[in-house]
């Protein structure tokens, strides 16, 4: 018999207790992890504490929601603790997933779009799907081909299988007038490589500007620096947390 050890019982303690989630201190919360760099602290053990912490339904905007159900760090949360807002997905296969799994969930409304620097049309490229692929493949999908190709040693012939799809592209201000957005609690990030970008048109002078962001760091490269110095030059301070980052005001 395996026997459990503290940390492995303290963390399923803390999961069940939401006044525990809640309030322990944010570094002592993530060590029962293991840390930042941790196998289990993710976008989706954030987002509960996130709910945890509130109390209360909350609004976010969520920008790269797939098909709002694979790995999806919000889908549970949203329909649990009965959270609003908006869900933001632009290739059709996909958002027709997504509003499907989010039929009479009330108050989410979803956006077939990209949100980008100007307002148009873009090139996005996804990979065609294949059996014996890695699971998540039906959800590789970025503007930037370059990011797609970073999957080769997973996918060997994912070149020759990258398809281009035309969506449509609105500015995230944009977005946010045309739903009457006036507030964020959380806004998260996953573009495969575009989230600097998205940050980039946060006003945080503005009253919707984000109590909280998640946005995938792994993609980011060279940029990664940037949108944390923008975040902490904003108030936010930043934590690590897998192949993402959150950022939170204090």
């Amino acid at each position: 018999m395996v026997k459990a050890n503290p940390r492995w019982v303290a963390r399923n303690v803390v999961r069940r207790v939401p006044p525990a989630n809640a309030r322990l201190p944010l570094s002592l919360w993530a060590s029962l992890w293991g840390g930042p760099a941790g196998p289990g602290i993710d976008a989706i053990s954030i987002v509960r504490r996130i709910a945890d912490q509130a109390g209360h339904p909350l609004t976010v905007v969520q920008i790269g929601a797939n098909d709002g159900e694979m790995g999806d760090p919000l889908h549970d949360v949203i329909v649990r603790y009965r959270w609003r807002g908006v869900l933001v997905e632009p290739l059709p296969h996909l958002f027709a997933a997504l509003r499907s799994n989010y039929r009479g969930v009330p108050g989410i409304e979803c956006e077939q779009s990209a949100i980008g620097t100007e307002e148009g049309t873009a090139t996005m490229y996804a990979v065609a799907s294949r059996p014996g692929d890695p699971v998540w493949t039906i959800g590789l999908s970025s503007m930037r081909r370059e990011v797609i190709l970073e999957s080769a040693d997973l996918i060997p012939d994912i070149a020759e299988r990258i398809e281009e799809t035309e969506v449509p592209v609105m500015r995230l201000d944009t977005l946010l007038a045309k739903h009457q957005v006036n507030h964020i609690d959380l806004l998260q990030i996953d573009t495969e490589g575009y989230d600097y970008e998205i940050l980039k048109q946060i006003d945080f002078s503005r009253t919707w500007a984000p109590r909280h962001v998640i946005y995938e760091a792994c993609h980011l490269g060279d940029s990664l620096e940037k949108a944390r110095s923008m975040l902490r030059n904003a108030g936010y301070e930043i934590f690590p947390a897998g192949y993402d980052d959150y950022a939170y005001q204090v």
